[in-house]
């Protein structure tokens, strides 16, 4: 099984990757880096060079190494600024709104906690005017009747649905944004996948499920 793509068109939501370029999503994934050794994997094959943190607004190519893992929710929230609005924020900046909010928890030694789907639907729709749903313990098949223009689904997925051939995957731990279905067909953003297939990519439902773990956050343009 594979992942394919439509081709890009108006009034689709723009992909955001949560590295900052699809094209970092390559260097970090198809090297299979694994997370713990990501930071020496980046500075390793690849000096610092201002366009890759510094246009998101991060402070220092350290501050991008830590937080570009961990902002997936952010880049589906980019995504939808981008689409539905005429907001435009740096990464660093949506995620100090984000911090200030308690979407994340940075925890003594160091652990990041979160996306945290409350204060973020909380912070969405006070910050930025989206109406936000919890979805839980609902499959896809259920919860992408409600994806529409202008109503999208950021949905918890595992990290491997940019091989959906993997066998006993795991479920959640990452988010894409669900922005179109077509039939049996989802379609979405997935801000960590590989260059090919990550803007929006395709899976048949029933694969897509395999993957999923039943919660998100269902979110529309206008309350």
């Amino acid at each position: 099984m594979s992942i394919s793509t439509f081709p890009s068109h108006d009034g689709c939501l723009p992909y955001v990757s949560q590295w900052g370029s699809v094209d970092r999503n390559d260097e970090v994934v198809i090297r299979r880096a694994a997370p713990s050794r990501l930071d020496v994997f980046l500075r390793r094959t690849d000096p610092p060079r201002p366009h890759d943190w510094a246009s998101d607004g991060y402070h220092s190519y350290e501050e991008y190494l830590f937080w570009s893992r961990k902002v997936c929710g952010l880049a589906c929230l980019q995504s939808l600024l981008h689409g539905w609005t005429d907001i435009r924020l740096p990464m660093r900046e949506l995620l100090s709104l984000a911090l200030d909010r308690g979407c994340y928890v940075v925890e003594p030694q160091g652990k990041v906690r979160g996306l945290i789907y409350r204060p973020f639907m909380a912070w969405v729709g006070a910050q930025f005017g989206f109406a936000c749903r919890l979805v839980e313990h609902t499959p896809i098949q259920e919860s992408a009747r409600a994806v529409r223009p202008g109503q999208a689904l950021i949905a918890s997925v595992s990290p491997e649905i940019r091989d959906p051939g993997t066998r006993e995957p795991r479920r959640g731990g990452h988010l894409v944004l669900v922005h179109e279905v077509r039939g049996d067909t989802v379609r979405f953003h997935n801000p960590s996948g590989y260059s090919h297939n990550a803007d929006s990519a395709s899976l048949p439902m029933h694969v897509f499920e395999r993957f999923h773990a039943g919660r998100g956050i269902l979110v529309s343009a206008t309350p």
